[in-house]
């Protein structure tokens, strides 16, 4: 596996859904996206420890934080393929399919989550 930040930004995508369910299937609580990203950066090997820094753009000058933006991608994706739900803003959790789906079948996945989209 290359390392995240050698991933284009789909890739990023499509590895942070696979992981967020591996999680969210060992974690059978509501997480908030704080959580999640914070679990992701000092679990998950692939992930640089800088993950969360804040980057300037030099478009705008502003401040974010790329990781969150892809993470936020990623539950969107996650969302659509109906793995996952947010029964508040900020929180999320698995639905019976997400807890149910084999987080190995990483086609099976991606598939759900274009069918998502095109939905």
């Amino acid at each position: 596996m290359k390392e995240y930040n050698d991933l284009t930004i789909y890739e990023q995508e499509d590895f942070l859904e696979y992981e967020i369910i591996k999680y969210l299937q060992k974690t059978p609580q509501p997480i908030t996206r704080a959580q999640l990203a914070k679990y992701l950066v000092e679990n998950v090997d692939y992930i640089p420890n800088d993950a969360l820094e804040e980057r300037k753009s030099q478009k705008t000058g502003k401040l974010y934080q790329p990781f969150m933006n892809r993470l936020s991608f990623a539950l969107t994706s996650l969302n659509k393929a109906r793995l996952i739900y947010h029964p508040k803003r900020g929180i999320t959790v698995l639905t019976e399919a997400g807890k149910a789906i084999d987080v190995n079948n990483y086609k099976y996945i991606h598939k759900l989550v274009i069918q998502g989209w095109n939905r």
